[in-house]
């Protein structure tokens, strides 16, 4: 201390002791001298003053250097304070109470009690919170210290909700609003409604919620209270995420994180932006999820917010656990529990155990799932968190059940259920419900798991939840099916069904519709094993089509027209439209439906007389050799090499099958007998009379030109084969392309790009360049009468231009559906990467061009192999028809590039003729199989302009192997795996 500070110190005492009743007035303008040293300073002046006589003044200085020195500890426990130091704070803000108390300074021991109370409220030490705020309220009620005890009341509130009891939180946040309307302080006011309208979203009530943040919002509005303004925002947006309105609840928190950044409040803006991030992995979006969630950790990091820092760490590892990445997933929860173990944050690691459990659980591992679990049921217990304890109880049942130790299930189970009861947790009670009911149906314990289902969807009905309902509705159904009660669980299966549609209606983005519809897909299913059992097979086709591609329907119908939508039925096709479809498209339809492992639904609809024929199919004979129905298809798929090097030589035992006859592939037969033998009476005779398959789930990778009758010849020697994701979507994409303007630009080719790196796999994948791509594209430019775009030229940001303008689009280049599944809807179309891009055209993005194509063929790699859903092949074939186009052609696998260059040109003389693109890749197809090698080379010399000469030579170089009659390109893997989708 230098003597400058020393005489300075002096010179204020002085300045007090003569201006004793200004003393308040001085120390606030004298605030760079106040410290420790002041204080001591201060102390030793005491003594002077009592040996001089000066009692009254001496013990006033000591009541001044008293309170001093108390509101330095309160302001050093506030530093703690504030940089989430909880425990640290502590004896800092201890000190400062007893002296507080010493000189009876009550409204600043009332204060500083609460700050206590919110600090072990932070260090999860939820009673001795209570203790604090209790001794606050009753010095602020002795008192009548208003608007202290309305803080005190609200504090109580918050722990008490924290705690899950909720009827407690809200008697105090009622106390607390009504002192704050009395004393007319809004800003309590304003965070009491808010409060409220938190505990009122745990409560499941979101419309009083919404109604208490929007009050809670006017006020911040009308009293220009920008932070108030900015978490009412915020928590309206929570609370329409809660009801499933995902398009405002993202309105809302963009809206908060306006307000946020244009006053500086820094924690607000990496909240706001954790909580876009929840919304867009809620609607699959999982790369812009990721990058939400990233720009709330770095904000949060370099503020040094730990305890949301923790929470985005947190919601990164429950994003990348939904994308697979496992190991990525556990790193970052890893990070979040320590955070919040570094911050004594006990309610946020269990939390984070927790979601360490369920990401082992999703792994099998669930022995290690398990102890994780335990540990965040311990730390809940400690902490008396009965909502949490309530739910990680429900999550060791759920390990417990997956092991197939049902008796431990069902203890953990009915423990929740029970806490959840206390704690008036409906939602929890009709989780626990259902999944005792899970447990006794697994058991086969029928009446026992139908009485828990009943009472969970009793709770549902009660909180409104349409979810729920479903759930219960189908569970409960199931049931009943299994009971032999197939009256009952017809009118049940119906009733969620209509649920399940009502949720779906409230839905804006499509991606989440298709995520909710899989959820639901199965009471569709049942309900169409019980009509069929009842004998009412029709009306089982009815539920088929109406269970099916529901998102797509939706989709098309809102880029229709107002005046084509009104002719549509966008409910569902009753039976009399099916038979009309059939008429209008003037094709056999032939509809799949898997309703169970071993069970086959299959509809023939005839165009011309509306017959309806059905079929059931036993696969129970294929789990001998196969396993299941999935697993034919699988080998199916590995015998035409879907797995085969491309561009390899052939070897001697392939030359083998190509110059015999007729070779039989064994599953190709097996799969002919599954789904074709048995209907094929039904089949149109005539070759050129078009079929429609309309598949499900696994028979959507089902190379069907490929199957194979007794005698070895394929179906697409017999029949025209089209695929559709249901009979509605006919109809819809038949509506739109009647609206389809004339373009500027004929046709768009494009081949091989510069190839891009795939994002977020581990380590990065940088696709292989496709060198027969390159000249399959300029093959294909050359007919069409343009230039193909190819390697550097071929970016991302050129060819989205251009897209919209084409009236025929052609892409010769990698095609990714199950690999970058964070983008969203699976699918991307691999073109040259940019600054400004990564050269991923992803199926999210195509779904918002408006594109007025008739064609799009998509000659890649595994372009029609998208995520098997129950809402039909979920990839890139799904967008572009969404987007407005009529036909696109599509590979289930990847093709030898040399065969389809000739396949493509062969088609496309074909189209040019006026033919339909489905019509024309059938007649390709054939070509192909059963062109010889004298005929091919006659068909190279004409058409040799269109081909480079490394082509050429790469051709004639295998066709010198064969004899004059041999069939280069028979095997079906060279031609079986385009499809055409569409019309």
């Amino acid at each position: 201390m230098n003597q400058k500070r020393i005489e300075a110190y002096s010179k204020l005492i002085n300045l007090l002791l003569k201006n004793p009743s200004k003393a308040t007035e001085i120390l606030q303008t004298h605030q760079d001298l106040i410290d420790a040293n002041f204080v001591h300073t201060i102390k030793q002046v005491l003594p002077v003053l009592t040996t001089s006589g000066q009692y009254d003044i001496a013990k006033w200085l000591q009541n001044v250097a008293s309170l001093l020195e108390a509101n330095l500890f309160f302001h050093q426990g506030l530093e703690y304070f504030q940089a989430n130091k909880f425990q640290e704070a502590l004896p800092y803000w201890e000190q400062a109470i007893n002296i507080y108390k010493t000189i009876s300074n009550l409204e600043q021991e009332a204060f500083t009690l609460n700050y206590l109370g919110v600090a072990y409220k932070y260090l999860g030490k939820y009673q001795k919170a209570i203790t604090y705020y209790q001794k606050s309220l009753k010095i602020a009620h002795q008192q009548n210290y208003l608007e202290h005890k309305a803080n005190s009341l609200t504090n109580l509130g918050n722990v008490y909700k924290s705690l899950g009891q909720y009827k407690q939180a809200i008697k105090y946040y009622q106390q607390a609003l009504k002192i704050a309307r009395k004393i007319f302080n809004y800003q309590i006011e304003v965070n009491c409604l808010d409060n409220l309208g938190n505990v009122y979203q745990y409560l499941d009530n979101y419309n009083t919620a919404i109604e208490l943040h929007q009050q809670s919002l006017k006020i911040a509005h009308q009293q220009d209270y920008r932070q108030e303004k900015a978490n009412s925002l915020g928590h309206l947006g929570s609370a329409y995420y809660s009801l499933g309105k995902y398009k405002q609840a993202i309105k809302y928190h963009q809206q908060s994180l306006k307000v946020a950044k244009h006053i500086g409040d820094s924690h607000r803006q990496a909240i706001c932006l954790c909580n876009l991030g929840i919304a867009a992995k809620t609607l699959g979006k999982y790369q812009e999820a990721i990058n939400y969630y990233q720009r709330s950790l770095e904000i949060a990091h370099q503020q040094g917010y730990r305890q949301e820092e923790a929470n985005c760490l947190l919601h990164l590892g429950i994003a990348y656990n939904s994308i697979g990445l496992y190991e990525t997933a556990i790193q970052h929860l890893n990070q979040s529990l320590q955070i919040t173990q570094e911050i004594s944050d006990l309610q946020g690691e269990a939390i984070a155990l927790s979601n360490l459990g369920n990401t082992f659980q999703l792994q099998k591992q669930y022995d290690t799932a398990i102890d994780y679990h335990v540990l965040s049921l311990n730390i809940a217990q400690q902490i008396s968190d009965r909502r949490r304890e309530a739910t990680f109880l429900g999550n060791l049942g759920n390990a417990y059940y997956s092991k197939g130790e049902y008796e431990t299930a069902i203890s953990y189970y009915q423990q929740a259920l029970n806490i959840a009861k206390k704690t008036v947790n409906p939602r929890e009670e009709a989780f626990s419900q259902s999944n005792l009911g899970n447990v006794y149906y697994s058991k086969g314990e029928y009446d026992t798991a139908i009485s828990y289902y009943q009472q969970a969807l009793n709770i549902s009905k009660d909180i409104g939840d349409l979810a729920g309902q479903g759930s219960s509705l189908n569970n409960l159904g199931t049931a009943l099916l299994k009971s032999a009660r197939f009256q009952e669980s017809h009118k049940v299966l119906y009733t969620a069904i209509n649920a399940w549609e009502s949720l779906r209606h409230g839905l804006q983005e499509d991606a989440h519709r298709v995520s909710i519809f899989e959820q639901q897909v199965l009471t569709y299913r049942r309900l169409q094993e019980v009509l069929v059992l009842q004998k009412k097979s029709n009306e089982a086709l009815v539920i088929a089509e109406r269970g099916r591609a529901r998102a797509f329907v939706d989709l098309l119908a809102q880029r229709l027209s107002l005046k084509s939508v009104e002719k549509i039925s966008l409910i569902y096709p009753s039976l009399k439209q099916i038979k009309q479809i059939a008429k209008e498209q003037e094709s056999t339809l032939v509809e799949y439906s898997i309703v169970d492992s071993d069970k086959l639904f299959i509809w023939v609809i005839k165009p011309a007389t509306g017959k309806i024929f059905f079929q059931q199919v036993d696969l129970k004979p294929l789990e001998e050799e196969y396993n299941s129905l999935s697993n034919l298809i699988k080998q199916a798929r590995a015998i035409l090499g879907v797995e085969h090097k491309q561009n390899d030589a052939e070897s001697p035992a392939s030359l083998e099958i190509i110059q015999s006859s007729r070779h039989i592939y064994q599953p190709l037969r097996l799969l002919y007998q599954i789904l074709i033998e048995q209907i094929a009476l039904w089949l149109p005779t005539n070759p050129n009379a078009p079929v429609i398959l309309i598949p499900q789930g696994d028979i959507f990778l089902v190379p069907f030109p490929a199957l194979q009758d007794t005698k070895g010849k394929f179906l697409i020697e017999k029949h025209n084969i089209v695929t559709a994701p249901s009979i509605q979507v006919l109809e819809l994409i038949q509506k739109r392309s009647a609206e389809v303007p004339v373009t500027s630009l004929e046709s768009l080719v494009v081949g091989n790009p510069k190839m891009p790196t795939i994002p977020f796999t581990e380590p990065p994948v940088e696709l292989q360049d496709l060198a027969w791509a390159k000249t399959e594209a300029q093959a294909i430019a050359h007919l069409l009468n343009t230039q193909a775009i190819t390697g550097a030229d071929a970016t991302k940001a050129h060819i989205t231009q251009l897209l919209p303008k084409a009236r025929l689009i052609h892409l010769a280049t990698h095609g990714l559906l199950d690999d970058i599944r964070q983008l969203g809807i699976p699918g991307a179309i691999a073109l040259a990467p940019s600054e400004e891009d990564n050269g991923f055209l992803t199926a999210g993005e195509i779904y918002d061009m408006k594109l007025n194509a008739e064609l799009v063929v998509l000659s890649a790699c595994s372009t029609g192999q998208g995520k098997i859903t129950g809402d039909g092949v979920i990839g890139l074939s799904r967008c572009l028809i969404a987007a407005g186009v009529k036909s696109v052609i599509v590979s289930l696998w990847s093709v030898d590039d040399l065969s389809t260059a000739l396949l493509m040109v062969q088609f496309y003389q074909i189209f040019q003729q006026g033919v339909a693109a489905t019509v024309a890749l059938n007649e390709a197809q054939r070509w192909l199989l059963g062109v010889t090698k004298t005929e091919l080379e006659v068909w190279l010399k004409t058409n040799e302009r269109f081909f480079d000469a490394t082509l050429k030579i790469n051709l004639r170089r295998r066709l010198h192997q064969l004899d004059d009659n041999a069939k280069l390109f028979h095997n079906p893997r060279y031609w079986a795996a385009f499809c055409a989708i569409g019309q």
